[in-house]
Protein backbone atom coordinates (compact mmCIF):
# COMPACT_ATOMS: atom_id res chain seq x y z
CA UNK A 1 0.00 0.00 0.00
CA UNK A 2 0.91 3.64 -0.74
CA UNK A 3 2.88 5.08 2.40
CA UNK A 4 1.16 8.05 2.12
CA UNK A 5 -2.38 6.76 1.86
CA UNK A 6 -1.56 4.09 5.00
CA UNK A 7 -0.20 7.58 6.99
CA UNK A 8 -3.33 9.06 6.37
CA UNK A 9 -5.88 6.16 7.09
CA UNK A 10 -3.67 5.93 10.18
CA UNK A 11 -4.53 9.60 10.94
CA UNK A 12 -7.88 8.99 10.17
CA UNK A 13 -7.96 5.93 12.78
CA UNK A 14 -6.16 8.08 15.52
CA UNK A 15 -8.45 11.02 14.88
CA UNK A 16 -11.24 9.00 15.60
CA UNK A 17 -10.44 7.43 19.05
CA UNK A 18 -9.40 10.47 20.09
CA UNK A 19 -13.26 11.73 19.28
CA UNK A 20 -14.53 8.75 20.78
CA UNK A 21 -11.82 9.02 24.08
CA UNK A 22 -12.93 12.84 24.57
CA UNK A 23 -15.97 13.99 27.17
CA UNK A 24 -18.22 16.16 24.99
CA UNK A 25 -17.96 19.46 25.46
CA UNK A 26 -20.26 21.12 28.19
CA UNK A 27 -23.08 23.01 27.06
CA UNK A 28 -23.64 26.30 26.10
CA UNK A 29 -24.61 28.43 29.26
CA UNK A 30 -27.55 30.63 28.40
CA UNK A 31 -26.99 34.27 28.52
CA UNK A 32 -28.85 34.82 32.18
CA UNK A 33 -26.91 32.06 34.17
CA UNK A 34 -23.43 32.01 35.88
CA UNK A 35 -21.51 28.99 36.86
CA UNK A 36 -19.75 29.71 40.10
CA UNK A 37 -18.41 26.21 40.76
CA UNK A 38 -18.75 22.90 39.35
CA UNK A 39 -22.73 21.68 39.54
CA UNK A 40 -23.50 25.04 41.11
CA UNK A 41 -25.25 28.26 38.83
CA UNK A 42 -26.68 31.16 39.28
CA UNK A 43 -29.95 31.77 37.34
CA UNK A 44 -30.94 35.68 37.12
CA UNK A 45 -33.90 37.31 36.03
CA UNK A 46 -34.08 41.43 36.39
CA UNK A 47 -31.90 42.62 39.29
CA UNK A 48 -32.64 39.22 40.99
CA UNK A 49 -30.03 36.08 41.67
CA UNK A 50 -31.38 32.73 41.92
CA UNK A 51 -29.24 29.57 43.12
CA UNK A 52 -29.24 26.01 41.49
CA UNK A 53 -27.44 23.50 41.93
CA UNK A 54 -27.16 20.26 39.84
CA UNK A 55 -26.61 16.66 40.48
CA UNK A 56 -26.48 13.03 39.27
CA UNK A 57 -30.19 12.34 40.28
CA UNK A 58 -31.60 16.10 39.37
CA UNK A 59 -31.67 19.58 40.53
CA UNK A 60 -31.97 22.22 43.37
CA UNK A 61 -34.31 25.32 42.58
CA UNK A 62 -33.87 27.96 44.95
CA UNK A 63 -36.25 31.37 44.71
CA UNK A 64 -38.44 30.58 41.92
CA UNK A 65 -39.55 34.49 42.33
CA UNK A 66 -42.27 34.60 39.91
CA UNK A 67 -43.95 32.82 37.11
CA UNK A 68 -42.58 33.92 34.13
CA UNK A 69 -38.98 34.35 35.88
CA UNK A 70 -39.89 30.78 36.63
CA UNK A 71 -40.61 29.58 33.53
CA UNK A 72 -37.38 31.44 31.96
CA UNK A 73 -36.07 29.61 34.64
CA UNK A 74 -37.42 26.06 34.24
CA UNK A 75 -35.63 26.27 30.51
CA UNK A 76 -32.49 27.84 31.11
CA UNK A 77 -31.84 24.76 33.26
CA UNK A 78 -33.28 22.48 30.46
CA UNK A 79 -30.69 24.07 28.31
CA UNK A 80 -27.93 22.49 30.73
CA UNK A 81 -28.88 19.40 31.41
CA UNK A 82 -32.14 16.74 31.42
CA UNK A 83 -31.93 16.05 34.90
CA UNK A 84 -35.68 16.86 36.64
CA UNK A 85 -35.98 20.00 39.03
CA UNK A 86 -36.57 17.56 42.83
CA UNK A 87 -36.68 20.56 45.25
CA UNK A 88 -38.01 24.20 45.25
CA UNK A 89 -36.39 25.82 48.38
CA UNK A 90 -37.42 29.02 49.60
CA UNK A 91 -35.42 31.45 51.04
CA UNK A 92 -37.82 33.50 52.80
CA UNK A 93 -41.60 34.28 52.67
CA UNK A 94 -41.23 37.29 50.35
CA UNK A 95 -43.43 37.46 47.45
CA UNK A 96 -41.09 38.75 45.05
CA UNK A 97 -39.00 35.72 45.72
CA UNK A 98 -40.99 32.98 46.03
CA UNK A 99 -44.01 33.34 43.90
CA UNK A 100 -44.06 31.19 40.14
CA UNK A 101 -42.86 27.12 41.53
CA UNK A 102 -46.12 26.22 40.25
CA UNK A 103 -43.80 25.72 37.48
CA UNK A 104 -41.73 23.26 38.79
CA UNK A 105 -44.11 21.30 41.05
CA UNK A 106 -46.25 20.91 38.09
CA UNK A 107 -43.52 18.48 37.13
CA UNK A 108 -43.50 16.56 40.43
CA UNK A 109 -41.04 19.28 42.17
CA UNK A 110 -41.15 19.36 46.04
CA UNK A 111 -40.87 22.86 47.83
CA UNK A 112 -39.38 23.02 50.98
CA UNK A 113 -39.23 25.64 53.32
CA UNK A 114 -38.26 26.93 57.35
CA UNK A 115 -41.35 26.79 59.20
CA UNK A 116 -42.05 30.46 60.17
CA UNK A 117 -42.41 30.86 56.30
CA UNK A 118 -45.04 28.36 56.32
CA UNK A 119 -47.10 29.94 58.59
CA UNK A 120 -46.40 33.16 57.24
CA UNK A 121 -48.04 31.97 54.06
CA UNK A 122 -50.67 30.83 55.81
CA UNK A 123 -51.54 33.91 58.12
CA UNK A 124 -50.83 36.08 54.78
CA UNK A 125 -51.59 33.51 51.53
CA UNK A 126 -51.14 34.37 48.32
CA UNK A 127 -52.37 31.93 45.23
CA UNK A 128 -49.02 32.86 43.35
CA UNK A 129 -46.85 31.16 46.53
CA UNK A 130 -46.68 27.65 46.63
CA UNK A 131 -47.50 26.15 49.97
CA UNK A 132 -44.44 24.16 51.06
CA UNK A 133 -44.26 20.54 51.37
CA UNK A 134 -41.80 20.38 53.75
CA UNK A 135 -40.94 22.60 56.53
CA UNK A 136 -37.97 22.54 58.65
CA UNK A 137 -36.53 24.33 62.30
CA UNK A 138 -33.39 25.23 62.56
CA UNK A 139 -31.90 22.79 59.99
CA UNK A 140 -32.17 20.92 57.10
CA UNK A 141 -30.70 19.64 53.88
CA UNK A 142 -31.53 18.26 50.31
CA UNK A 143 -29.38 16.19 48.15
CA UNK A 144 -29.68 15.43 44.36
CA UNK A 145 -26.99 12.95 43.99
CA UNK A 146 -23.12 14.06 44.75
CA UNK A 147 -24.65 17.99 45.66
CA UNK A 148 -26.76 19.01 48.42
CA UNK A 149 -27.84 22.35 49.57
CA UNK A 150 -27.69 22.78 53.48
CA UNK A 151 -30.45 25.16 54.99
CA UNK A 152 -29.86 27.16 58.18
CA UNK A 153 -32.09 28.98 60.28
CA UNK A 154 -30.63 31.90 63.44
CA UNK A 155 -33.74 33.23 63.59
CA UNK A 156 -35.43 36.61 62.72
CA UNK A 157 -33.10 39.08 60.30
CA UNK A 158 -34.43 39.69 57.16
CA UNK A 159 -38.00 38.94 58.00
CA UNK A 160 -38.62 36.11 60.13
CA UNK A 161 -37.70 33.35 58.17
CA UNK A 162 -34.65 34.12 56.24
CA UNK A 163 -32.77 30.89 55.71
CA UNK A 164 -29.06 31.00 55.19
CA UNK A 165 -27.92 28.13 51.76
CA UNK A 166 -24.66 26.30 51.69
CA UNK A 167 -23.96 24.49 48.17
CA UNK A 168 -22.24 21.34 48.85
CA UNK A 169 -19.81 20.06 48.42
CA UNK A 170 -18.47 23.44 47.07
CA UNK A 171 -18.81 25.18 49.98
CA UNK A 172 -20.22 28.44 48.93
CA UNK A 173 -22.72 30.57 51.04
CA UNK A 174 -25.66 32.87 50.21
CA UNK A 175 -27.62 35.06 52.60
CA UNK A 176 -30.42 36.49 50.19
CA UNK A 177 -31.19 40.04 50.16
CA UNK A 178 -28.95 40.54 53.56
CA UNK A 179 -25.06 39.88 52.15
CA UNK A 180 -24.13 41.22 48.50
CA UNK A 181 -21.17 41.26 46.79
CA UNK A 182 -19.12 42.56 46.41
CA UNK A 183 -18.56 44.21 49.44
CA UNK A 184 -20.61 44.97 52.43
CA UNK A 185 -22.90 48.09 51.87
CA UNK A 186 -25.97 50.22 53.18
CA UNK A 187 -28.78 48.60 52.70
CA UNK A 188 -31.00 49.20 49.59
CA UNK A 189 -33.70 50.40 50.92
CA UNK A 190 -33.16 53.20 53.83
CA UNK A 191 -36.71 51.91 55.61
CA UNK A 192 -35.34 48.92 55.99
CA UNK A 193 -38.75 47.72 56.37
CA UNK A 194 -37.51 43.57 57.23
CA UNK A 195 -34.65 44.06 59.67
CA UNK A 196 -34.88 42.72 63.09
CA UNK A 197 -32.52 44.74 64.99
CA UNK A 198 -32.92 42.58 68.42
CA UNK A 199 -31.60 39.53 66.26
CA UNK A 200 -29.32 40.83 63.56
CA UNK A 201 -25.93 41.05 65.82
CA UNK A 202 -26.74 37.06 66.91
CA UNK A 203 -27.58 36.47 63.22
CA UNK A 204 -24.43 37.56 61.94
CA UNK A 205 -22.29 35.87 64.65
CA UNK A 206 -24.42 32.57 63.84
CA UNK A 207 -23.49 32.82 60.35
CA UNK A 208 -19.57 33.47 60.42
CA UNK A 209 -19.34 30.47 62.79
CA UNK A 210 -21.11 27.93 60.44
CA UNK A 211 -18.98 29.72 57.20
CA UNK A 212 -16.09 28.79 59.82
CA UNK A 213 -17.03 25.43 60.78
CA UNK A 214 -17.88 24.79 56.83
CA UNK A 215 -14.77 25.64 55.62
CA UNK A 216 -16.34 28.42 53.08
CA UNK A 217 -14.41 30.93 51.43
CA UNK A 218 -17.01 32.57 49.10
CA UNK A 219 -20.32 34.32 49.18
CA UNK A 220 -22.89 34.27 46.66
CA UNK A 221 -24.83 37.34 45.18
CA UNK A 222 -28.78 37.63 45.36
CA UNK A 223 -28.83 40.32 42.83
CA UNK A 224 -27.18 42.06 40.23
CA UNK A 225 -26.50 45.76 40.48
CA UNK A 226 -24.46 48.42 39.00
CA UNK A 227 -21.35 49.23 40.56
CA UNK A 228 -18.23 51.44 39.93
CA UNK A 229 -15.92 49.53 37.58
CA UNK A 230 -12.35 51.76 38.68
CA UNK A 231 -12.33 53.94 35.69
CA UNK A 232 -15.12 56.15 35.88
CA UNK A 233 -17.73 53.88 34.33
CA UNK A 234 -19.61 50.71 35.88
CA UNK A 235 -20.59 47.33 35.56
CA UNK A 236 -22.71 44.31 36.51
CA UNK A 237 -22.04 43.60 40.20
CA UNK A 238 -20.17 40.18 40.82
CA UNK A 239 -21.97 37.03 41.46
CA UNK A 240 -19.34 35.69 44.37
CA UNK A 241 -17.68 37.94 46.76
CA UNK A 242 -14.86 36.47 49.79
CA UNK A 243 -16.69 35.08 52.68
CA UNK A 244 -15.26 37.97 54.74
CA UNK A 245 -18.35 40.53 53.66
CA UNK A 246 -20.10 38.19 55.96
CA UNK A 247 -18.47 39.66 59.05
CA UNK A 248 -18.04 43.20 57.57
CA UNK A 249 -21.42 43.55 57.11
CA UNK A 250 -22.76 42.37 60.57
CA UNK A 251 -20.51 45.15 61.60
CA UNK A 252 -22.16 47.22 59.61
CA UNK A 253 -25.24 46.67 61.32
CA UNK A 254 -23.95 45.94 64.90
CA UNK A 255 -22.34 49.60 64.27
CA UNK A 256 -26.12 51.11 63.70
CA UNK A 257 -27.70 49.56 66.41
CA UNK A 258 -24.61 50.81 68.64
CA UNK A 259 -24.74 54.18 67.29
CA UNK A 260 -29.01 53.88 68.06
CA UNK A 261 -28.58 52.43 71.56
CA UNK A 262 -26.61 54.96 72.47
CA UNK A 263 -28.30 58.05 71.20
CA UNK A 264 -31.04 56.44 72.91
CA UNK A 265 -29.27 56.52 75.97
CA UNK A 266 -27.96 59.80 75.56
CA UNK A 267 -31.20 61.28 75.49
CA UNK A 268 -30.46 62.04 71.95
CA UNK A 269 -33.55 60.79 70.24
CA UNK A 270 -36.42 63.22 69.43
CA UNK A 271 -40.24 62.93 70.34
CA UNK A 272 -40.65 61.23 67.11
CA UNK A 273 -37.87 58.92 67.56
CA UNK A 274 -35.26 60.58 65.14
CA UNK A 275 -31.97 60.50 65.76
CA UNK A 276 -30.20 63.75 66.04
CA UNK A 277 -27.56 62.89 62.95
CA UNK A 278 -25.03 65.63 64.66
CA UNK A 279 -24.21 62.89 67.94
CA UNK A 280 -23.20 60.02 65.65
CA UNK A 281 -19.18 59.54 64.40
CA UNK A 282 -20.70 59.10 60.54
CA UNK A 283 -16.60 58.09 59.80
CA UNK A 284 -17.72 54.36 61.00
CA UNK A 285 -19.58 54.39 57.62
CA UNK A 286 -17.98 56.66 55.21
CA UNK A 287 -16.17 53.38 53.73
CA UNK A 288 -19.59 51.13 53.22
CA UNK A 289 -21.17 51.11 49.44
CA UNK A 290 -23.82 52.99 48.99
CA UNK A 291 -22.76 55.61 52.02
CA UNK A 292 -25.36 58.69 51.70
CA UNK A 293 -24.97 60.55 55.17
CA UNK A 294 -28.65 61.67 54.35
CA UNK A 295 -29.83 58.28 54.93
CA UNK A 296 -28.56 57.46 57.97
CA UNK A 297 -31.20 59.30 60.05
CA UNK A 298 -33.82 57.44 58.31
CA UNK A 299 -32.35 54.21 59.03
CA UNK A 300 -31.63 54.97 62.87
CA UNK A 301 -34.97 56.34 63.02
CA UNK A 302 -36.71 53.08 62.35
CA UNK A 303 -34.35 51.25 64.53
CA UNK A 304 -35.48 53.26 67.47
CA UNK A 305 -39.39 52.20 66.70
CA UNK A 306 -38.51 48.48 66.21
CA UNK A 307 -36.47 48.32 69.17
CA UNK A 308 -38.94 49.75 71.14
CA UNK A 309 -41.27 46.95 69.59
CA UNK A 310 -38.99 44.77 71.04
CA UNK A 311 -38.77 43.38 67.14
Amino acid sequence: MNTSVVRAFVSLISAGLLYACSPPAPPTLPANTEQVADGVYLFQSGGHRSLFLIGSEGVIVTDPLNADAAREYRDTIAAITDKPVKYVVYSHYHWDRVSGAEVFTANGAEVVAQERCAERFVDNPNPAVVMPDTTFGDQYEVSVGGASLGLHYFGPAHGDCLTVFVAKPARLIQIVDLVEPPRASFPYDRNVPYIKPHNIREFFASVEALANDEGITQALASHVRQVDDGNGGTRPSPPVAPVSIIADQGRFWGAILDAVLKARNEGNIGIDSFVRIKTVDVSVFEPYDGYRKEDLPIIMRRFVGYYDMGR
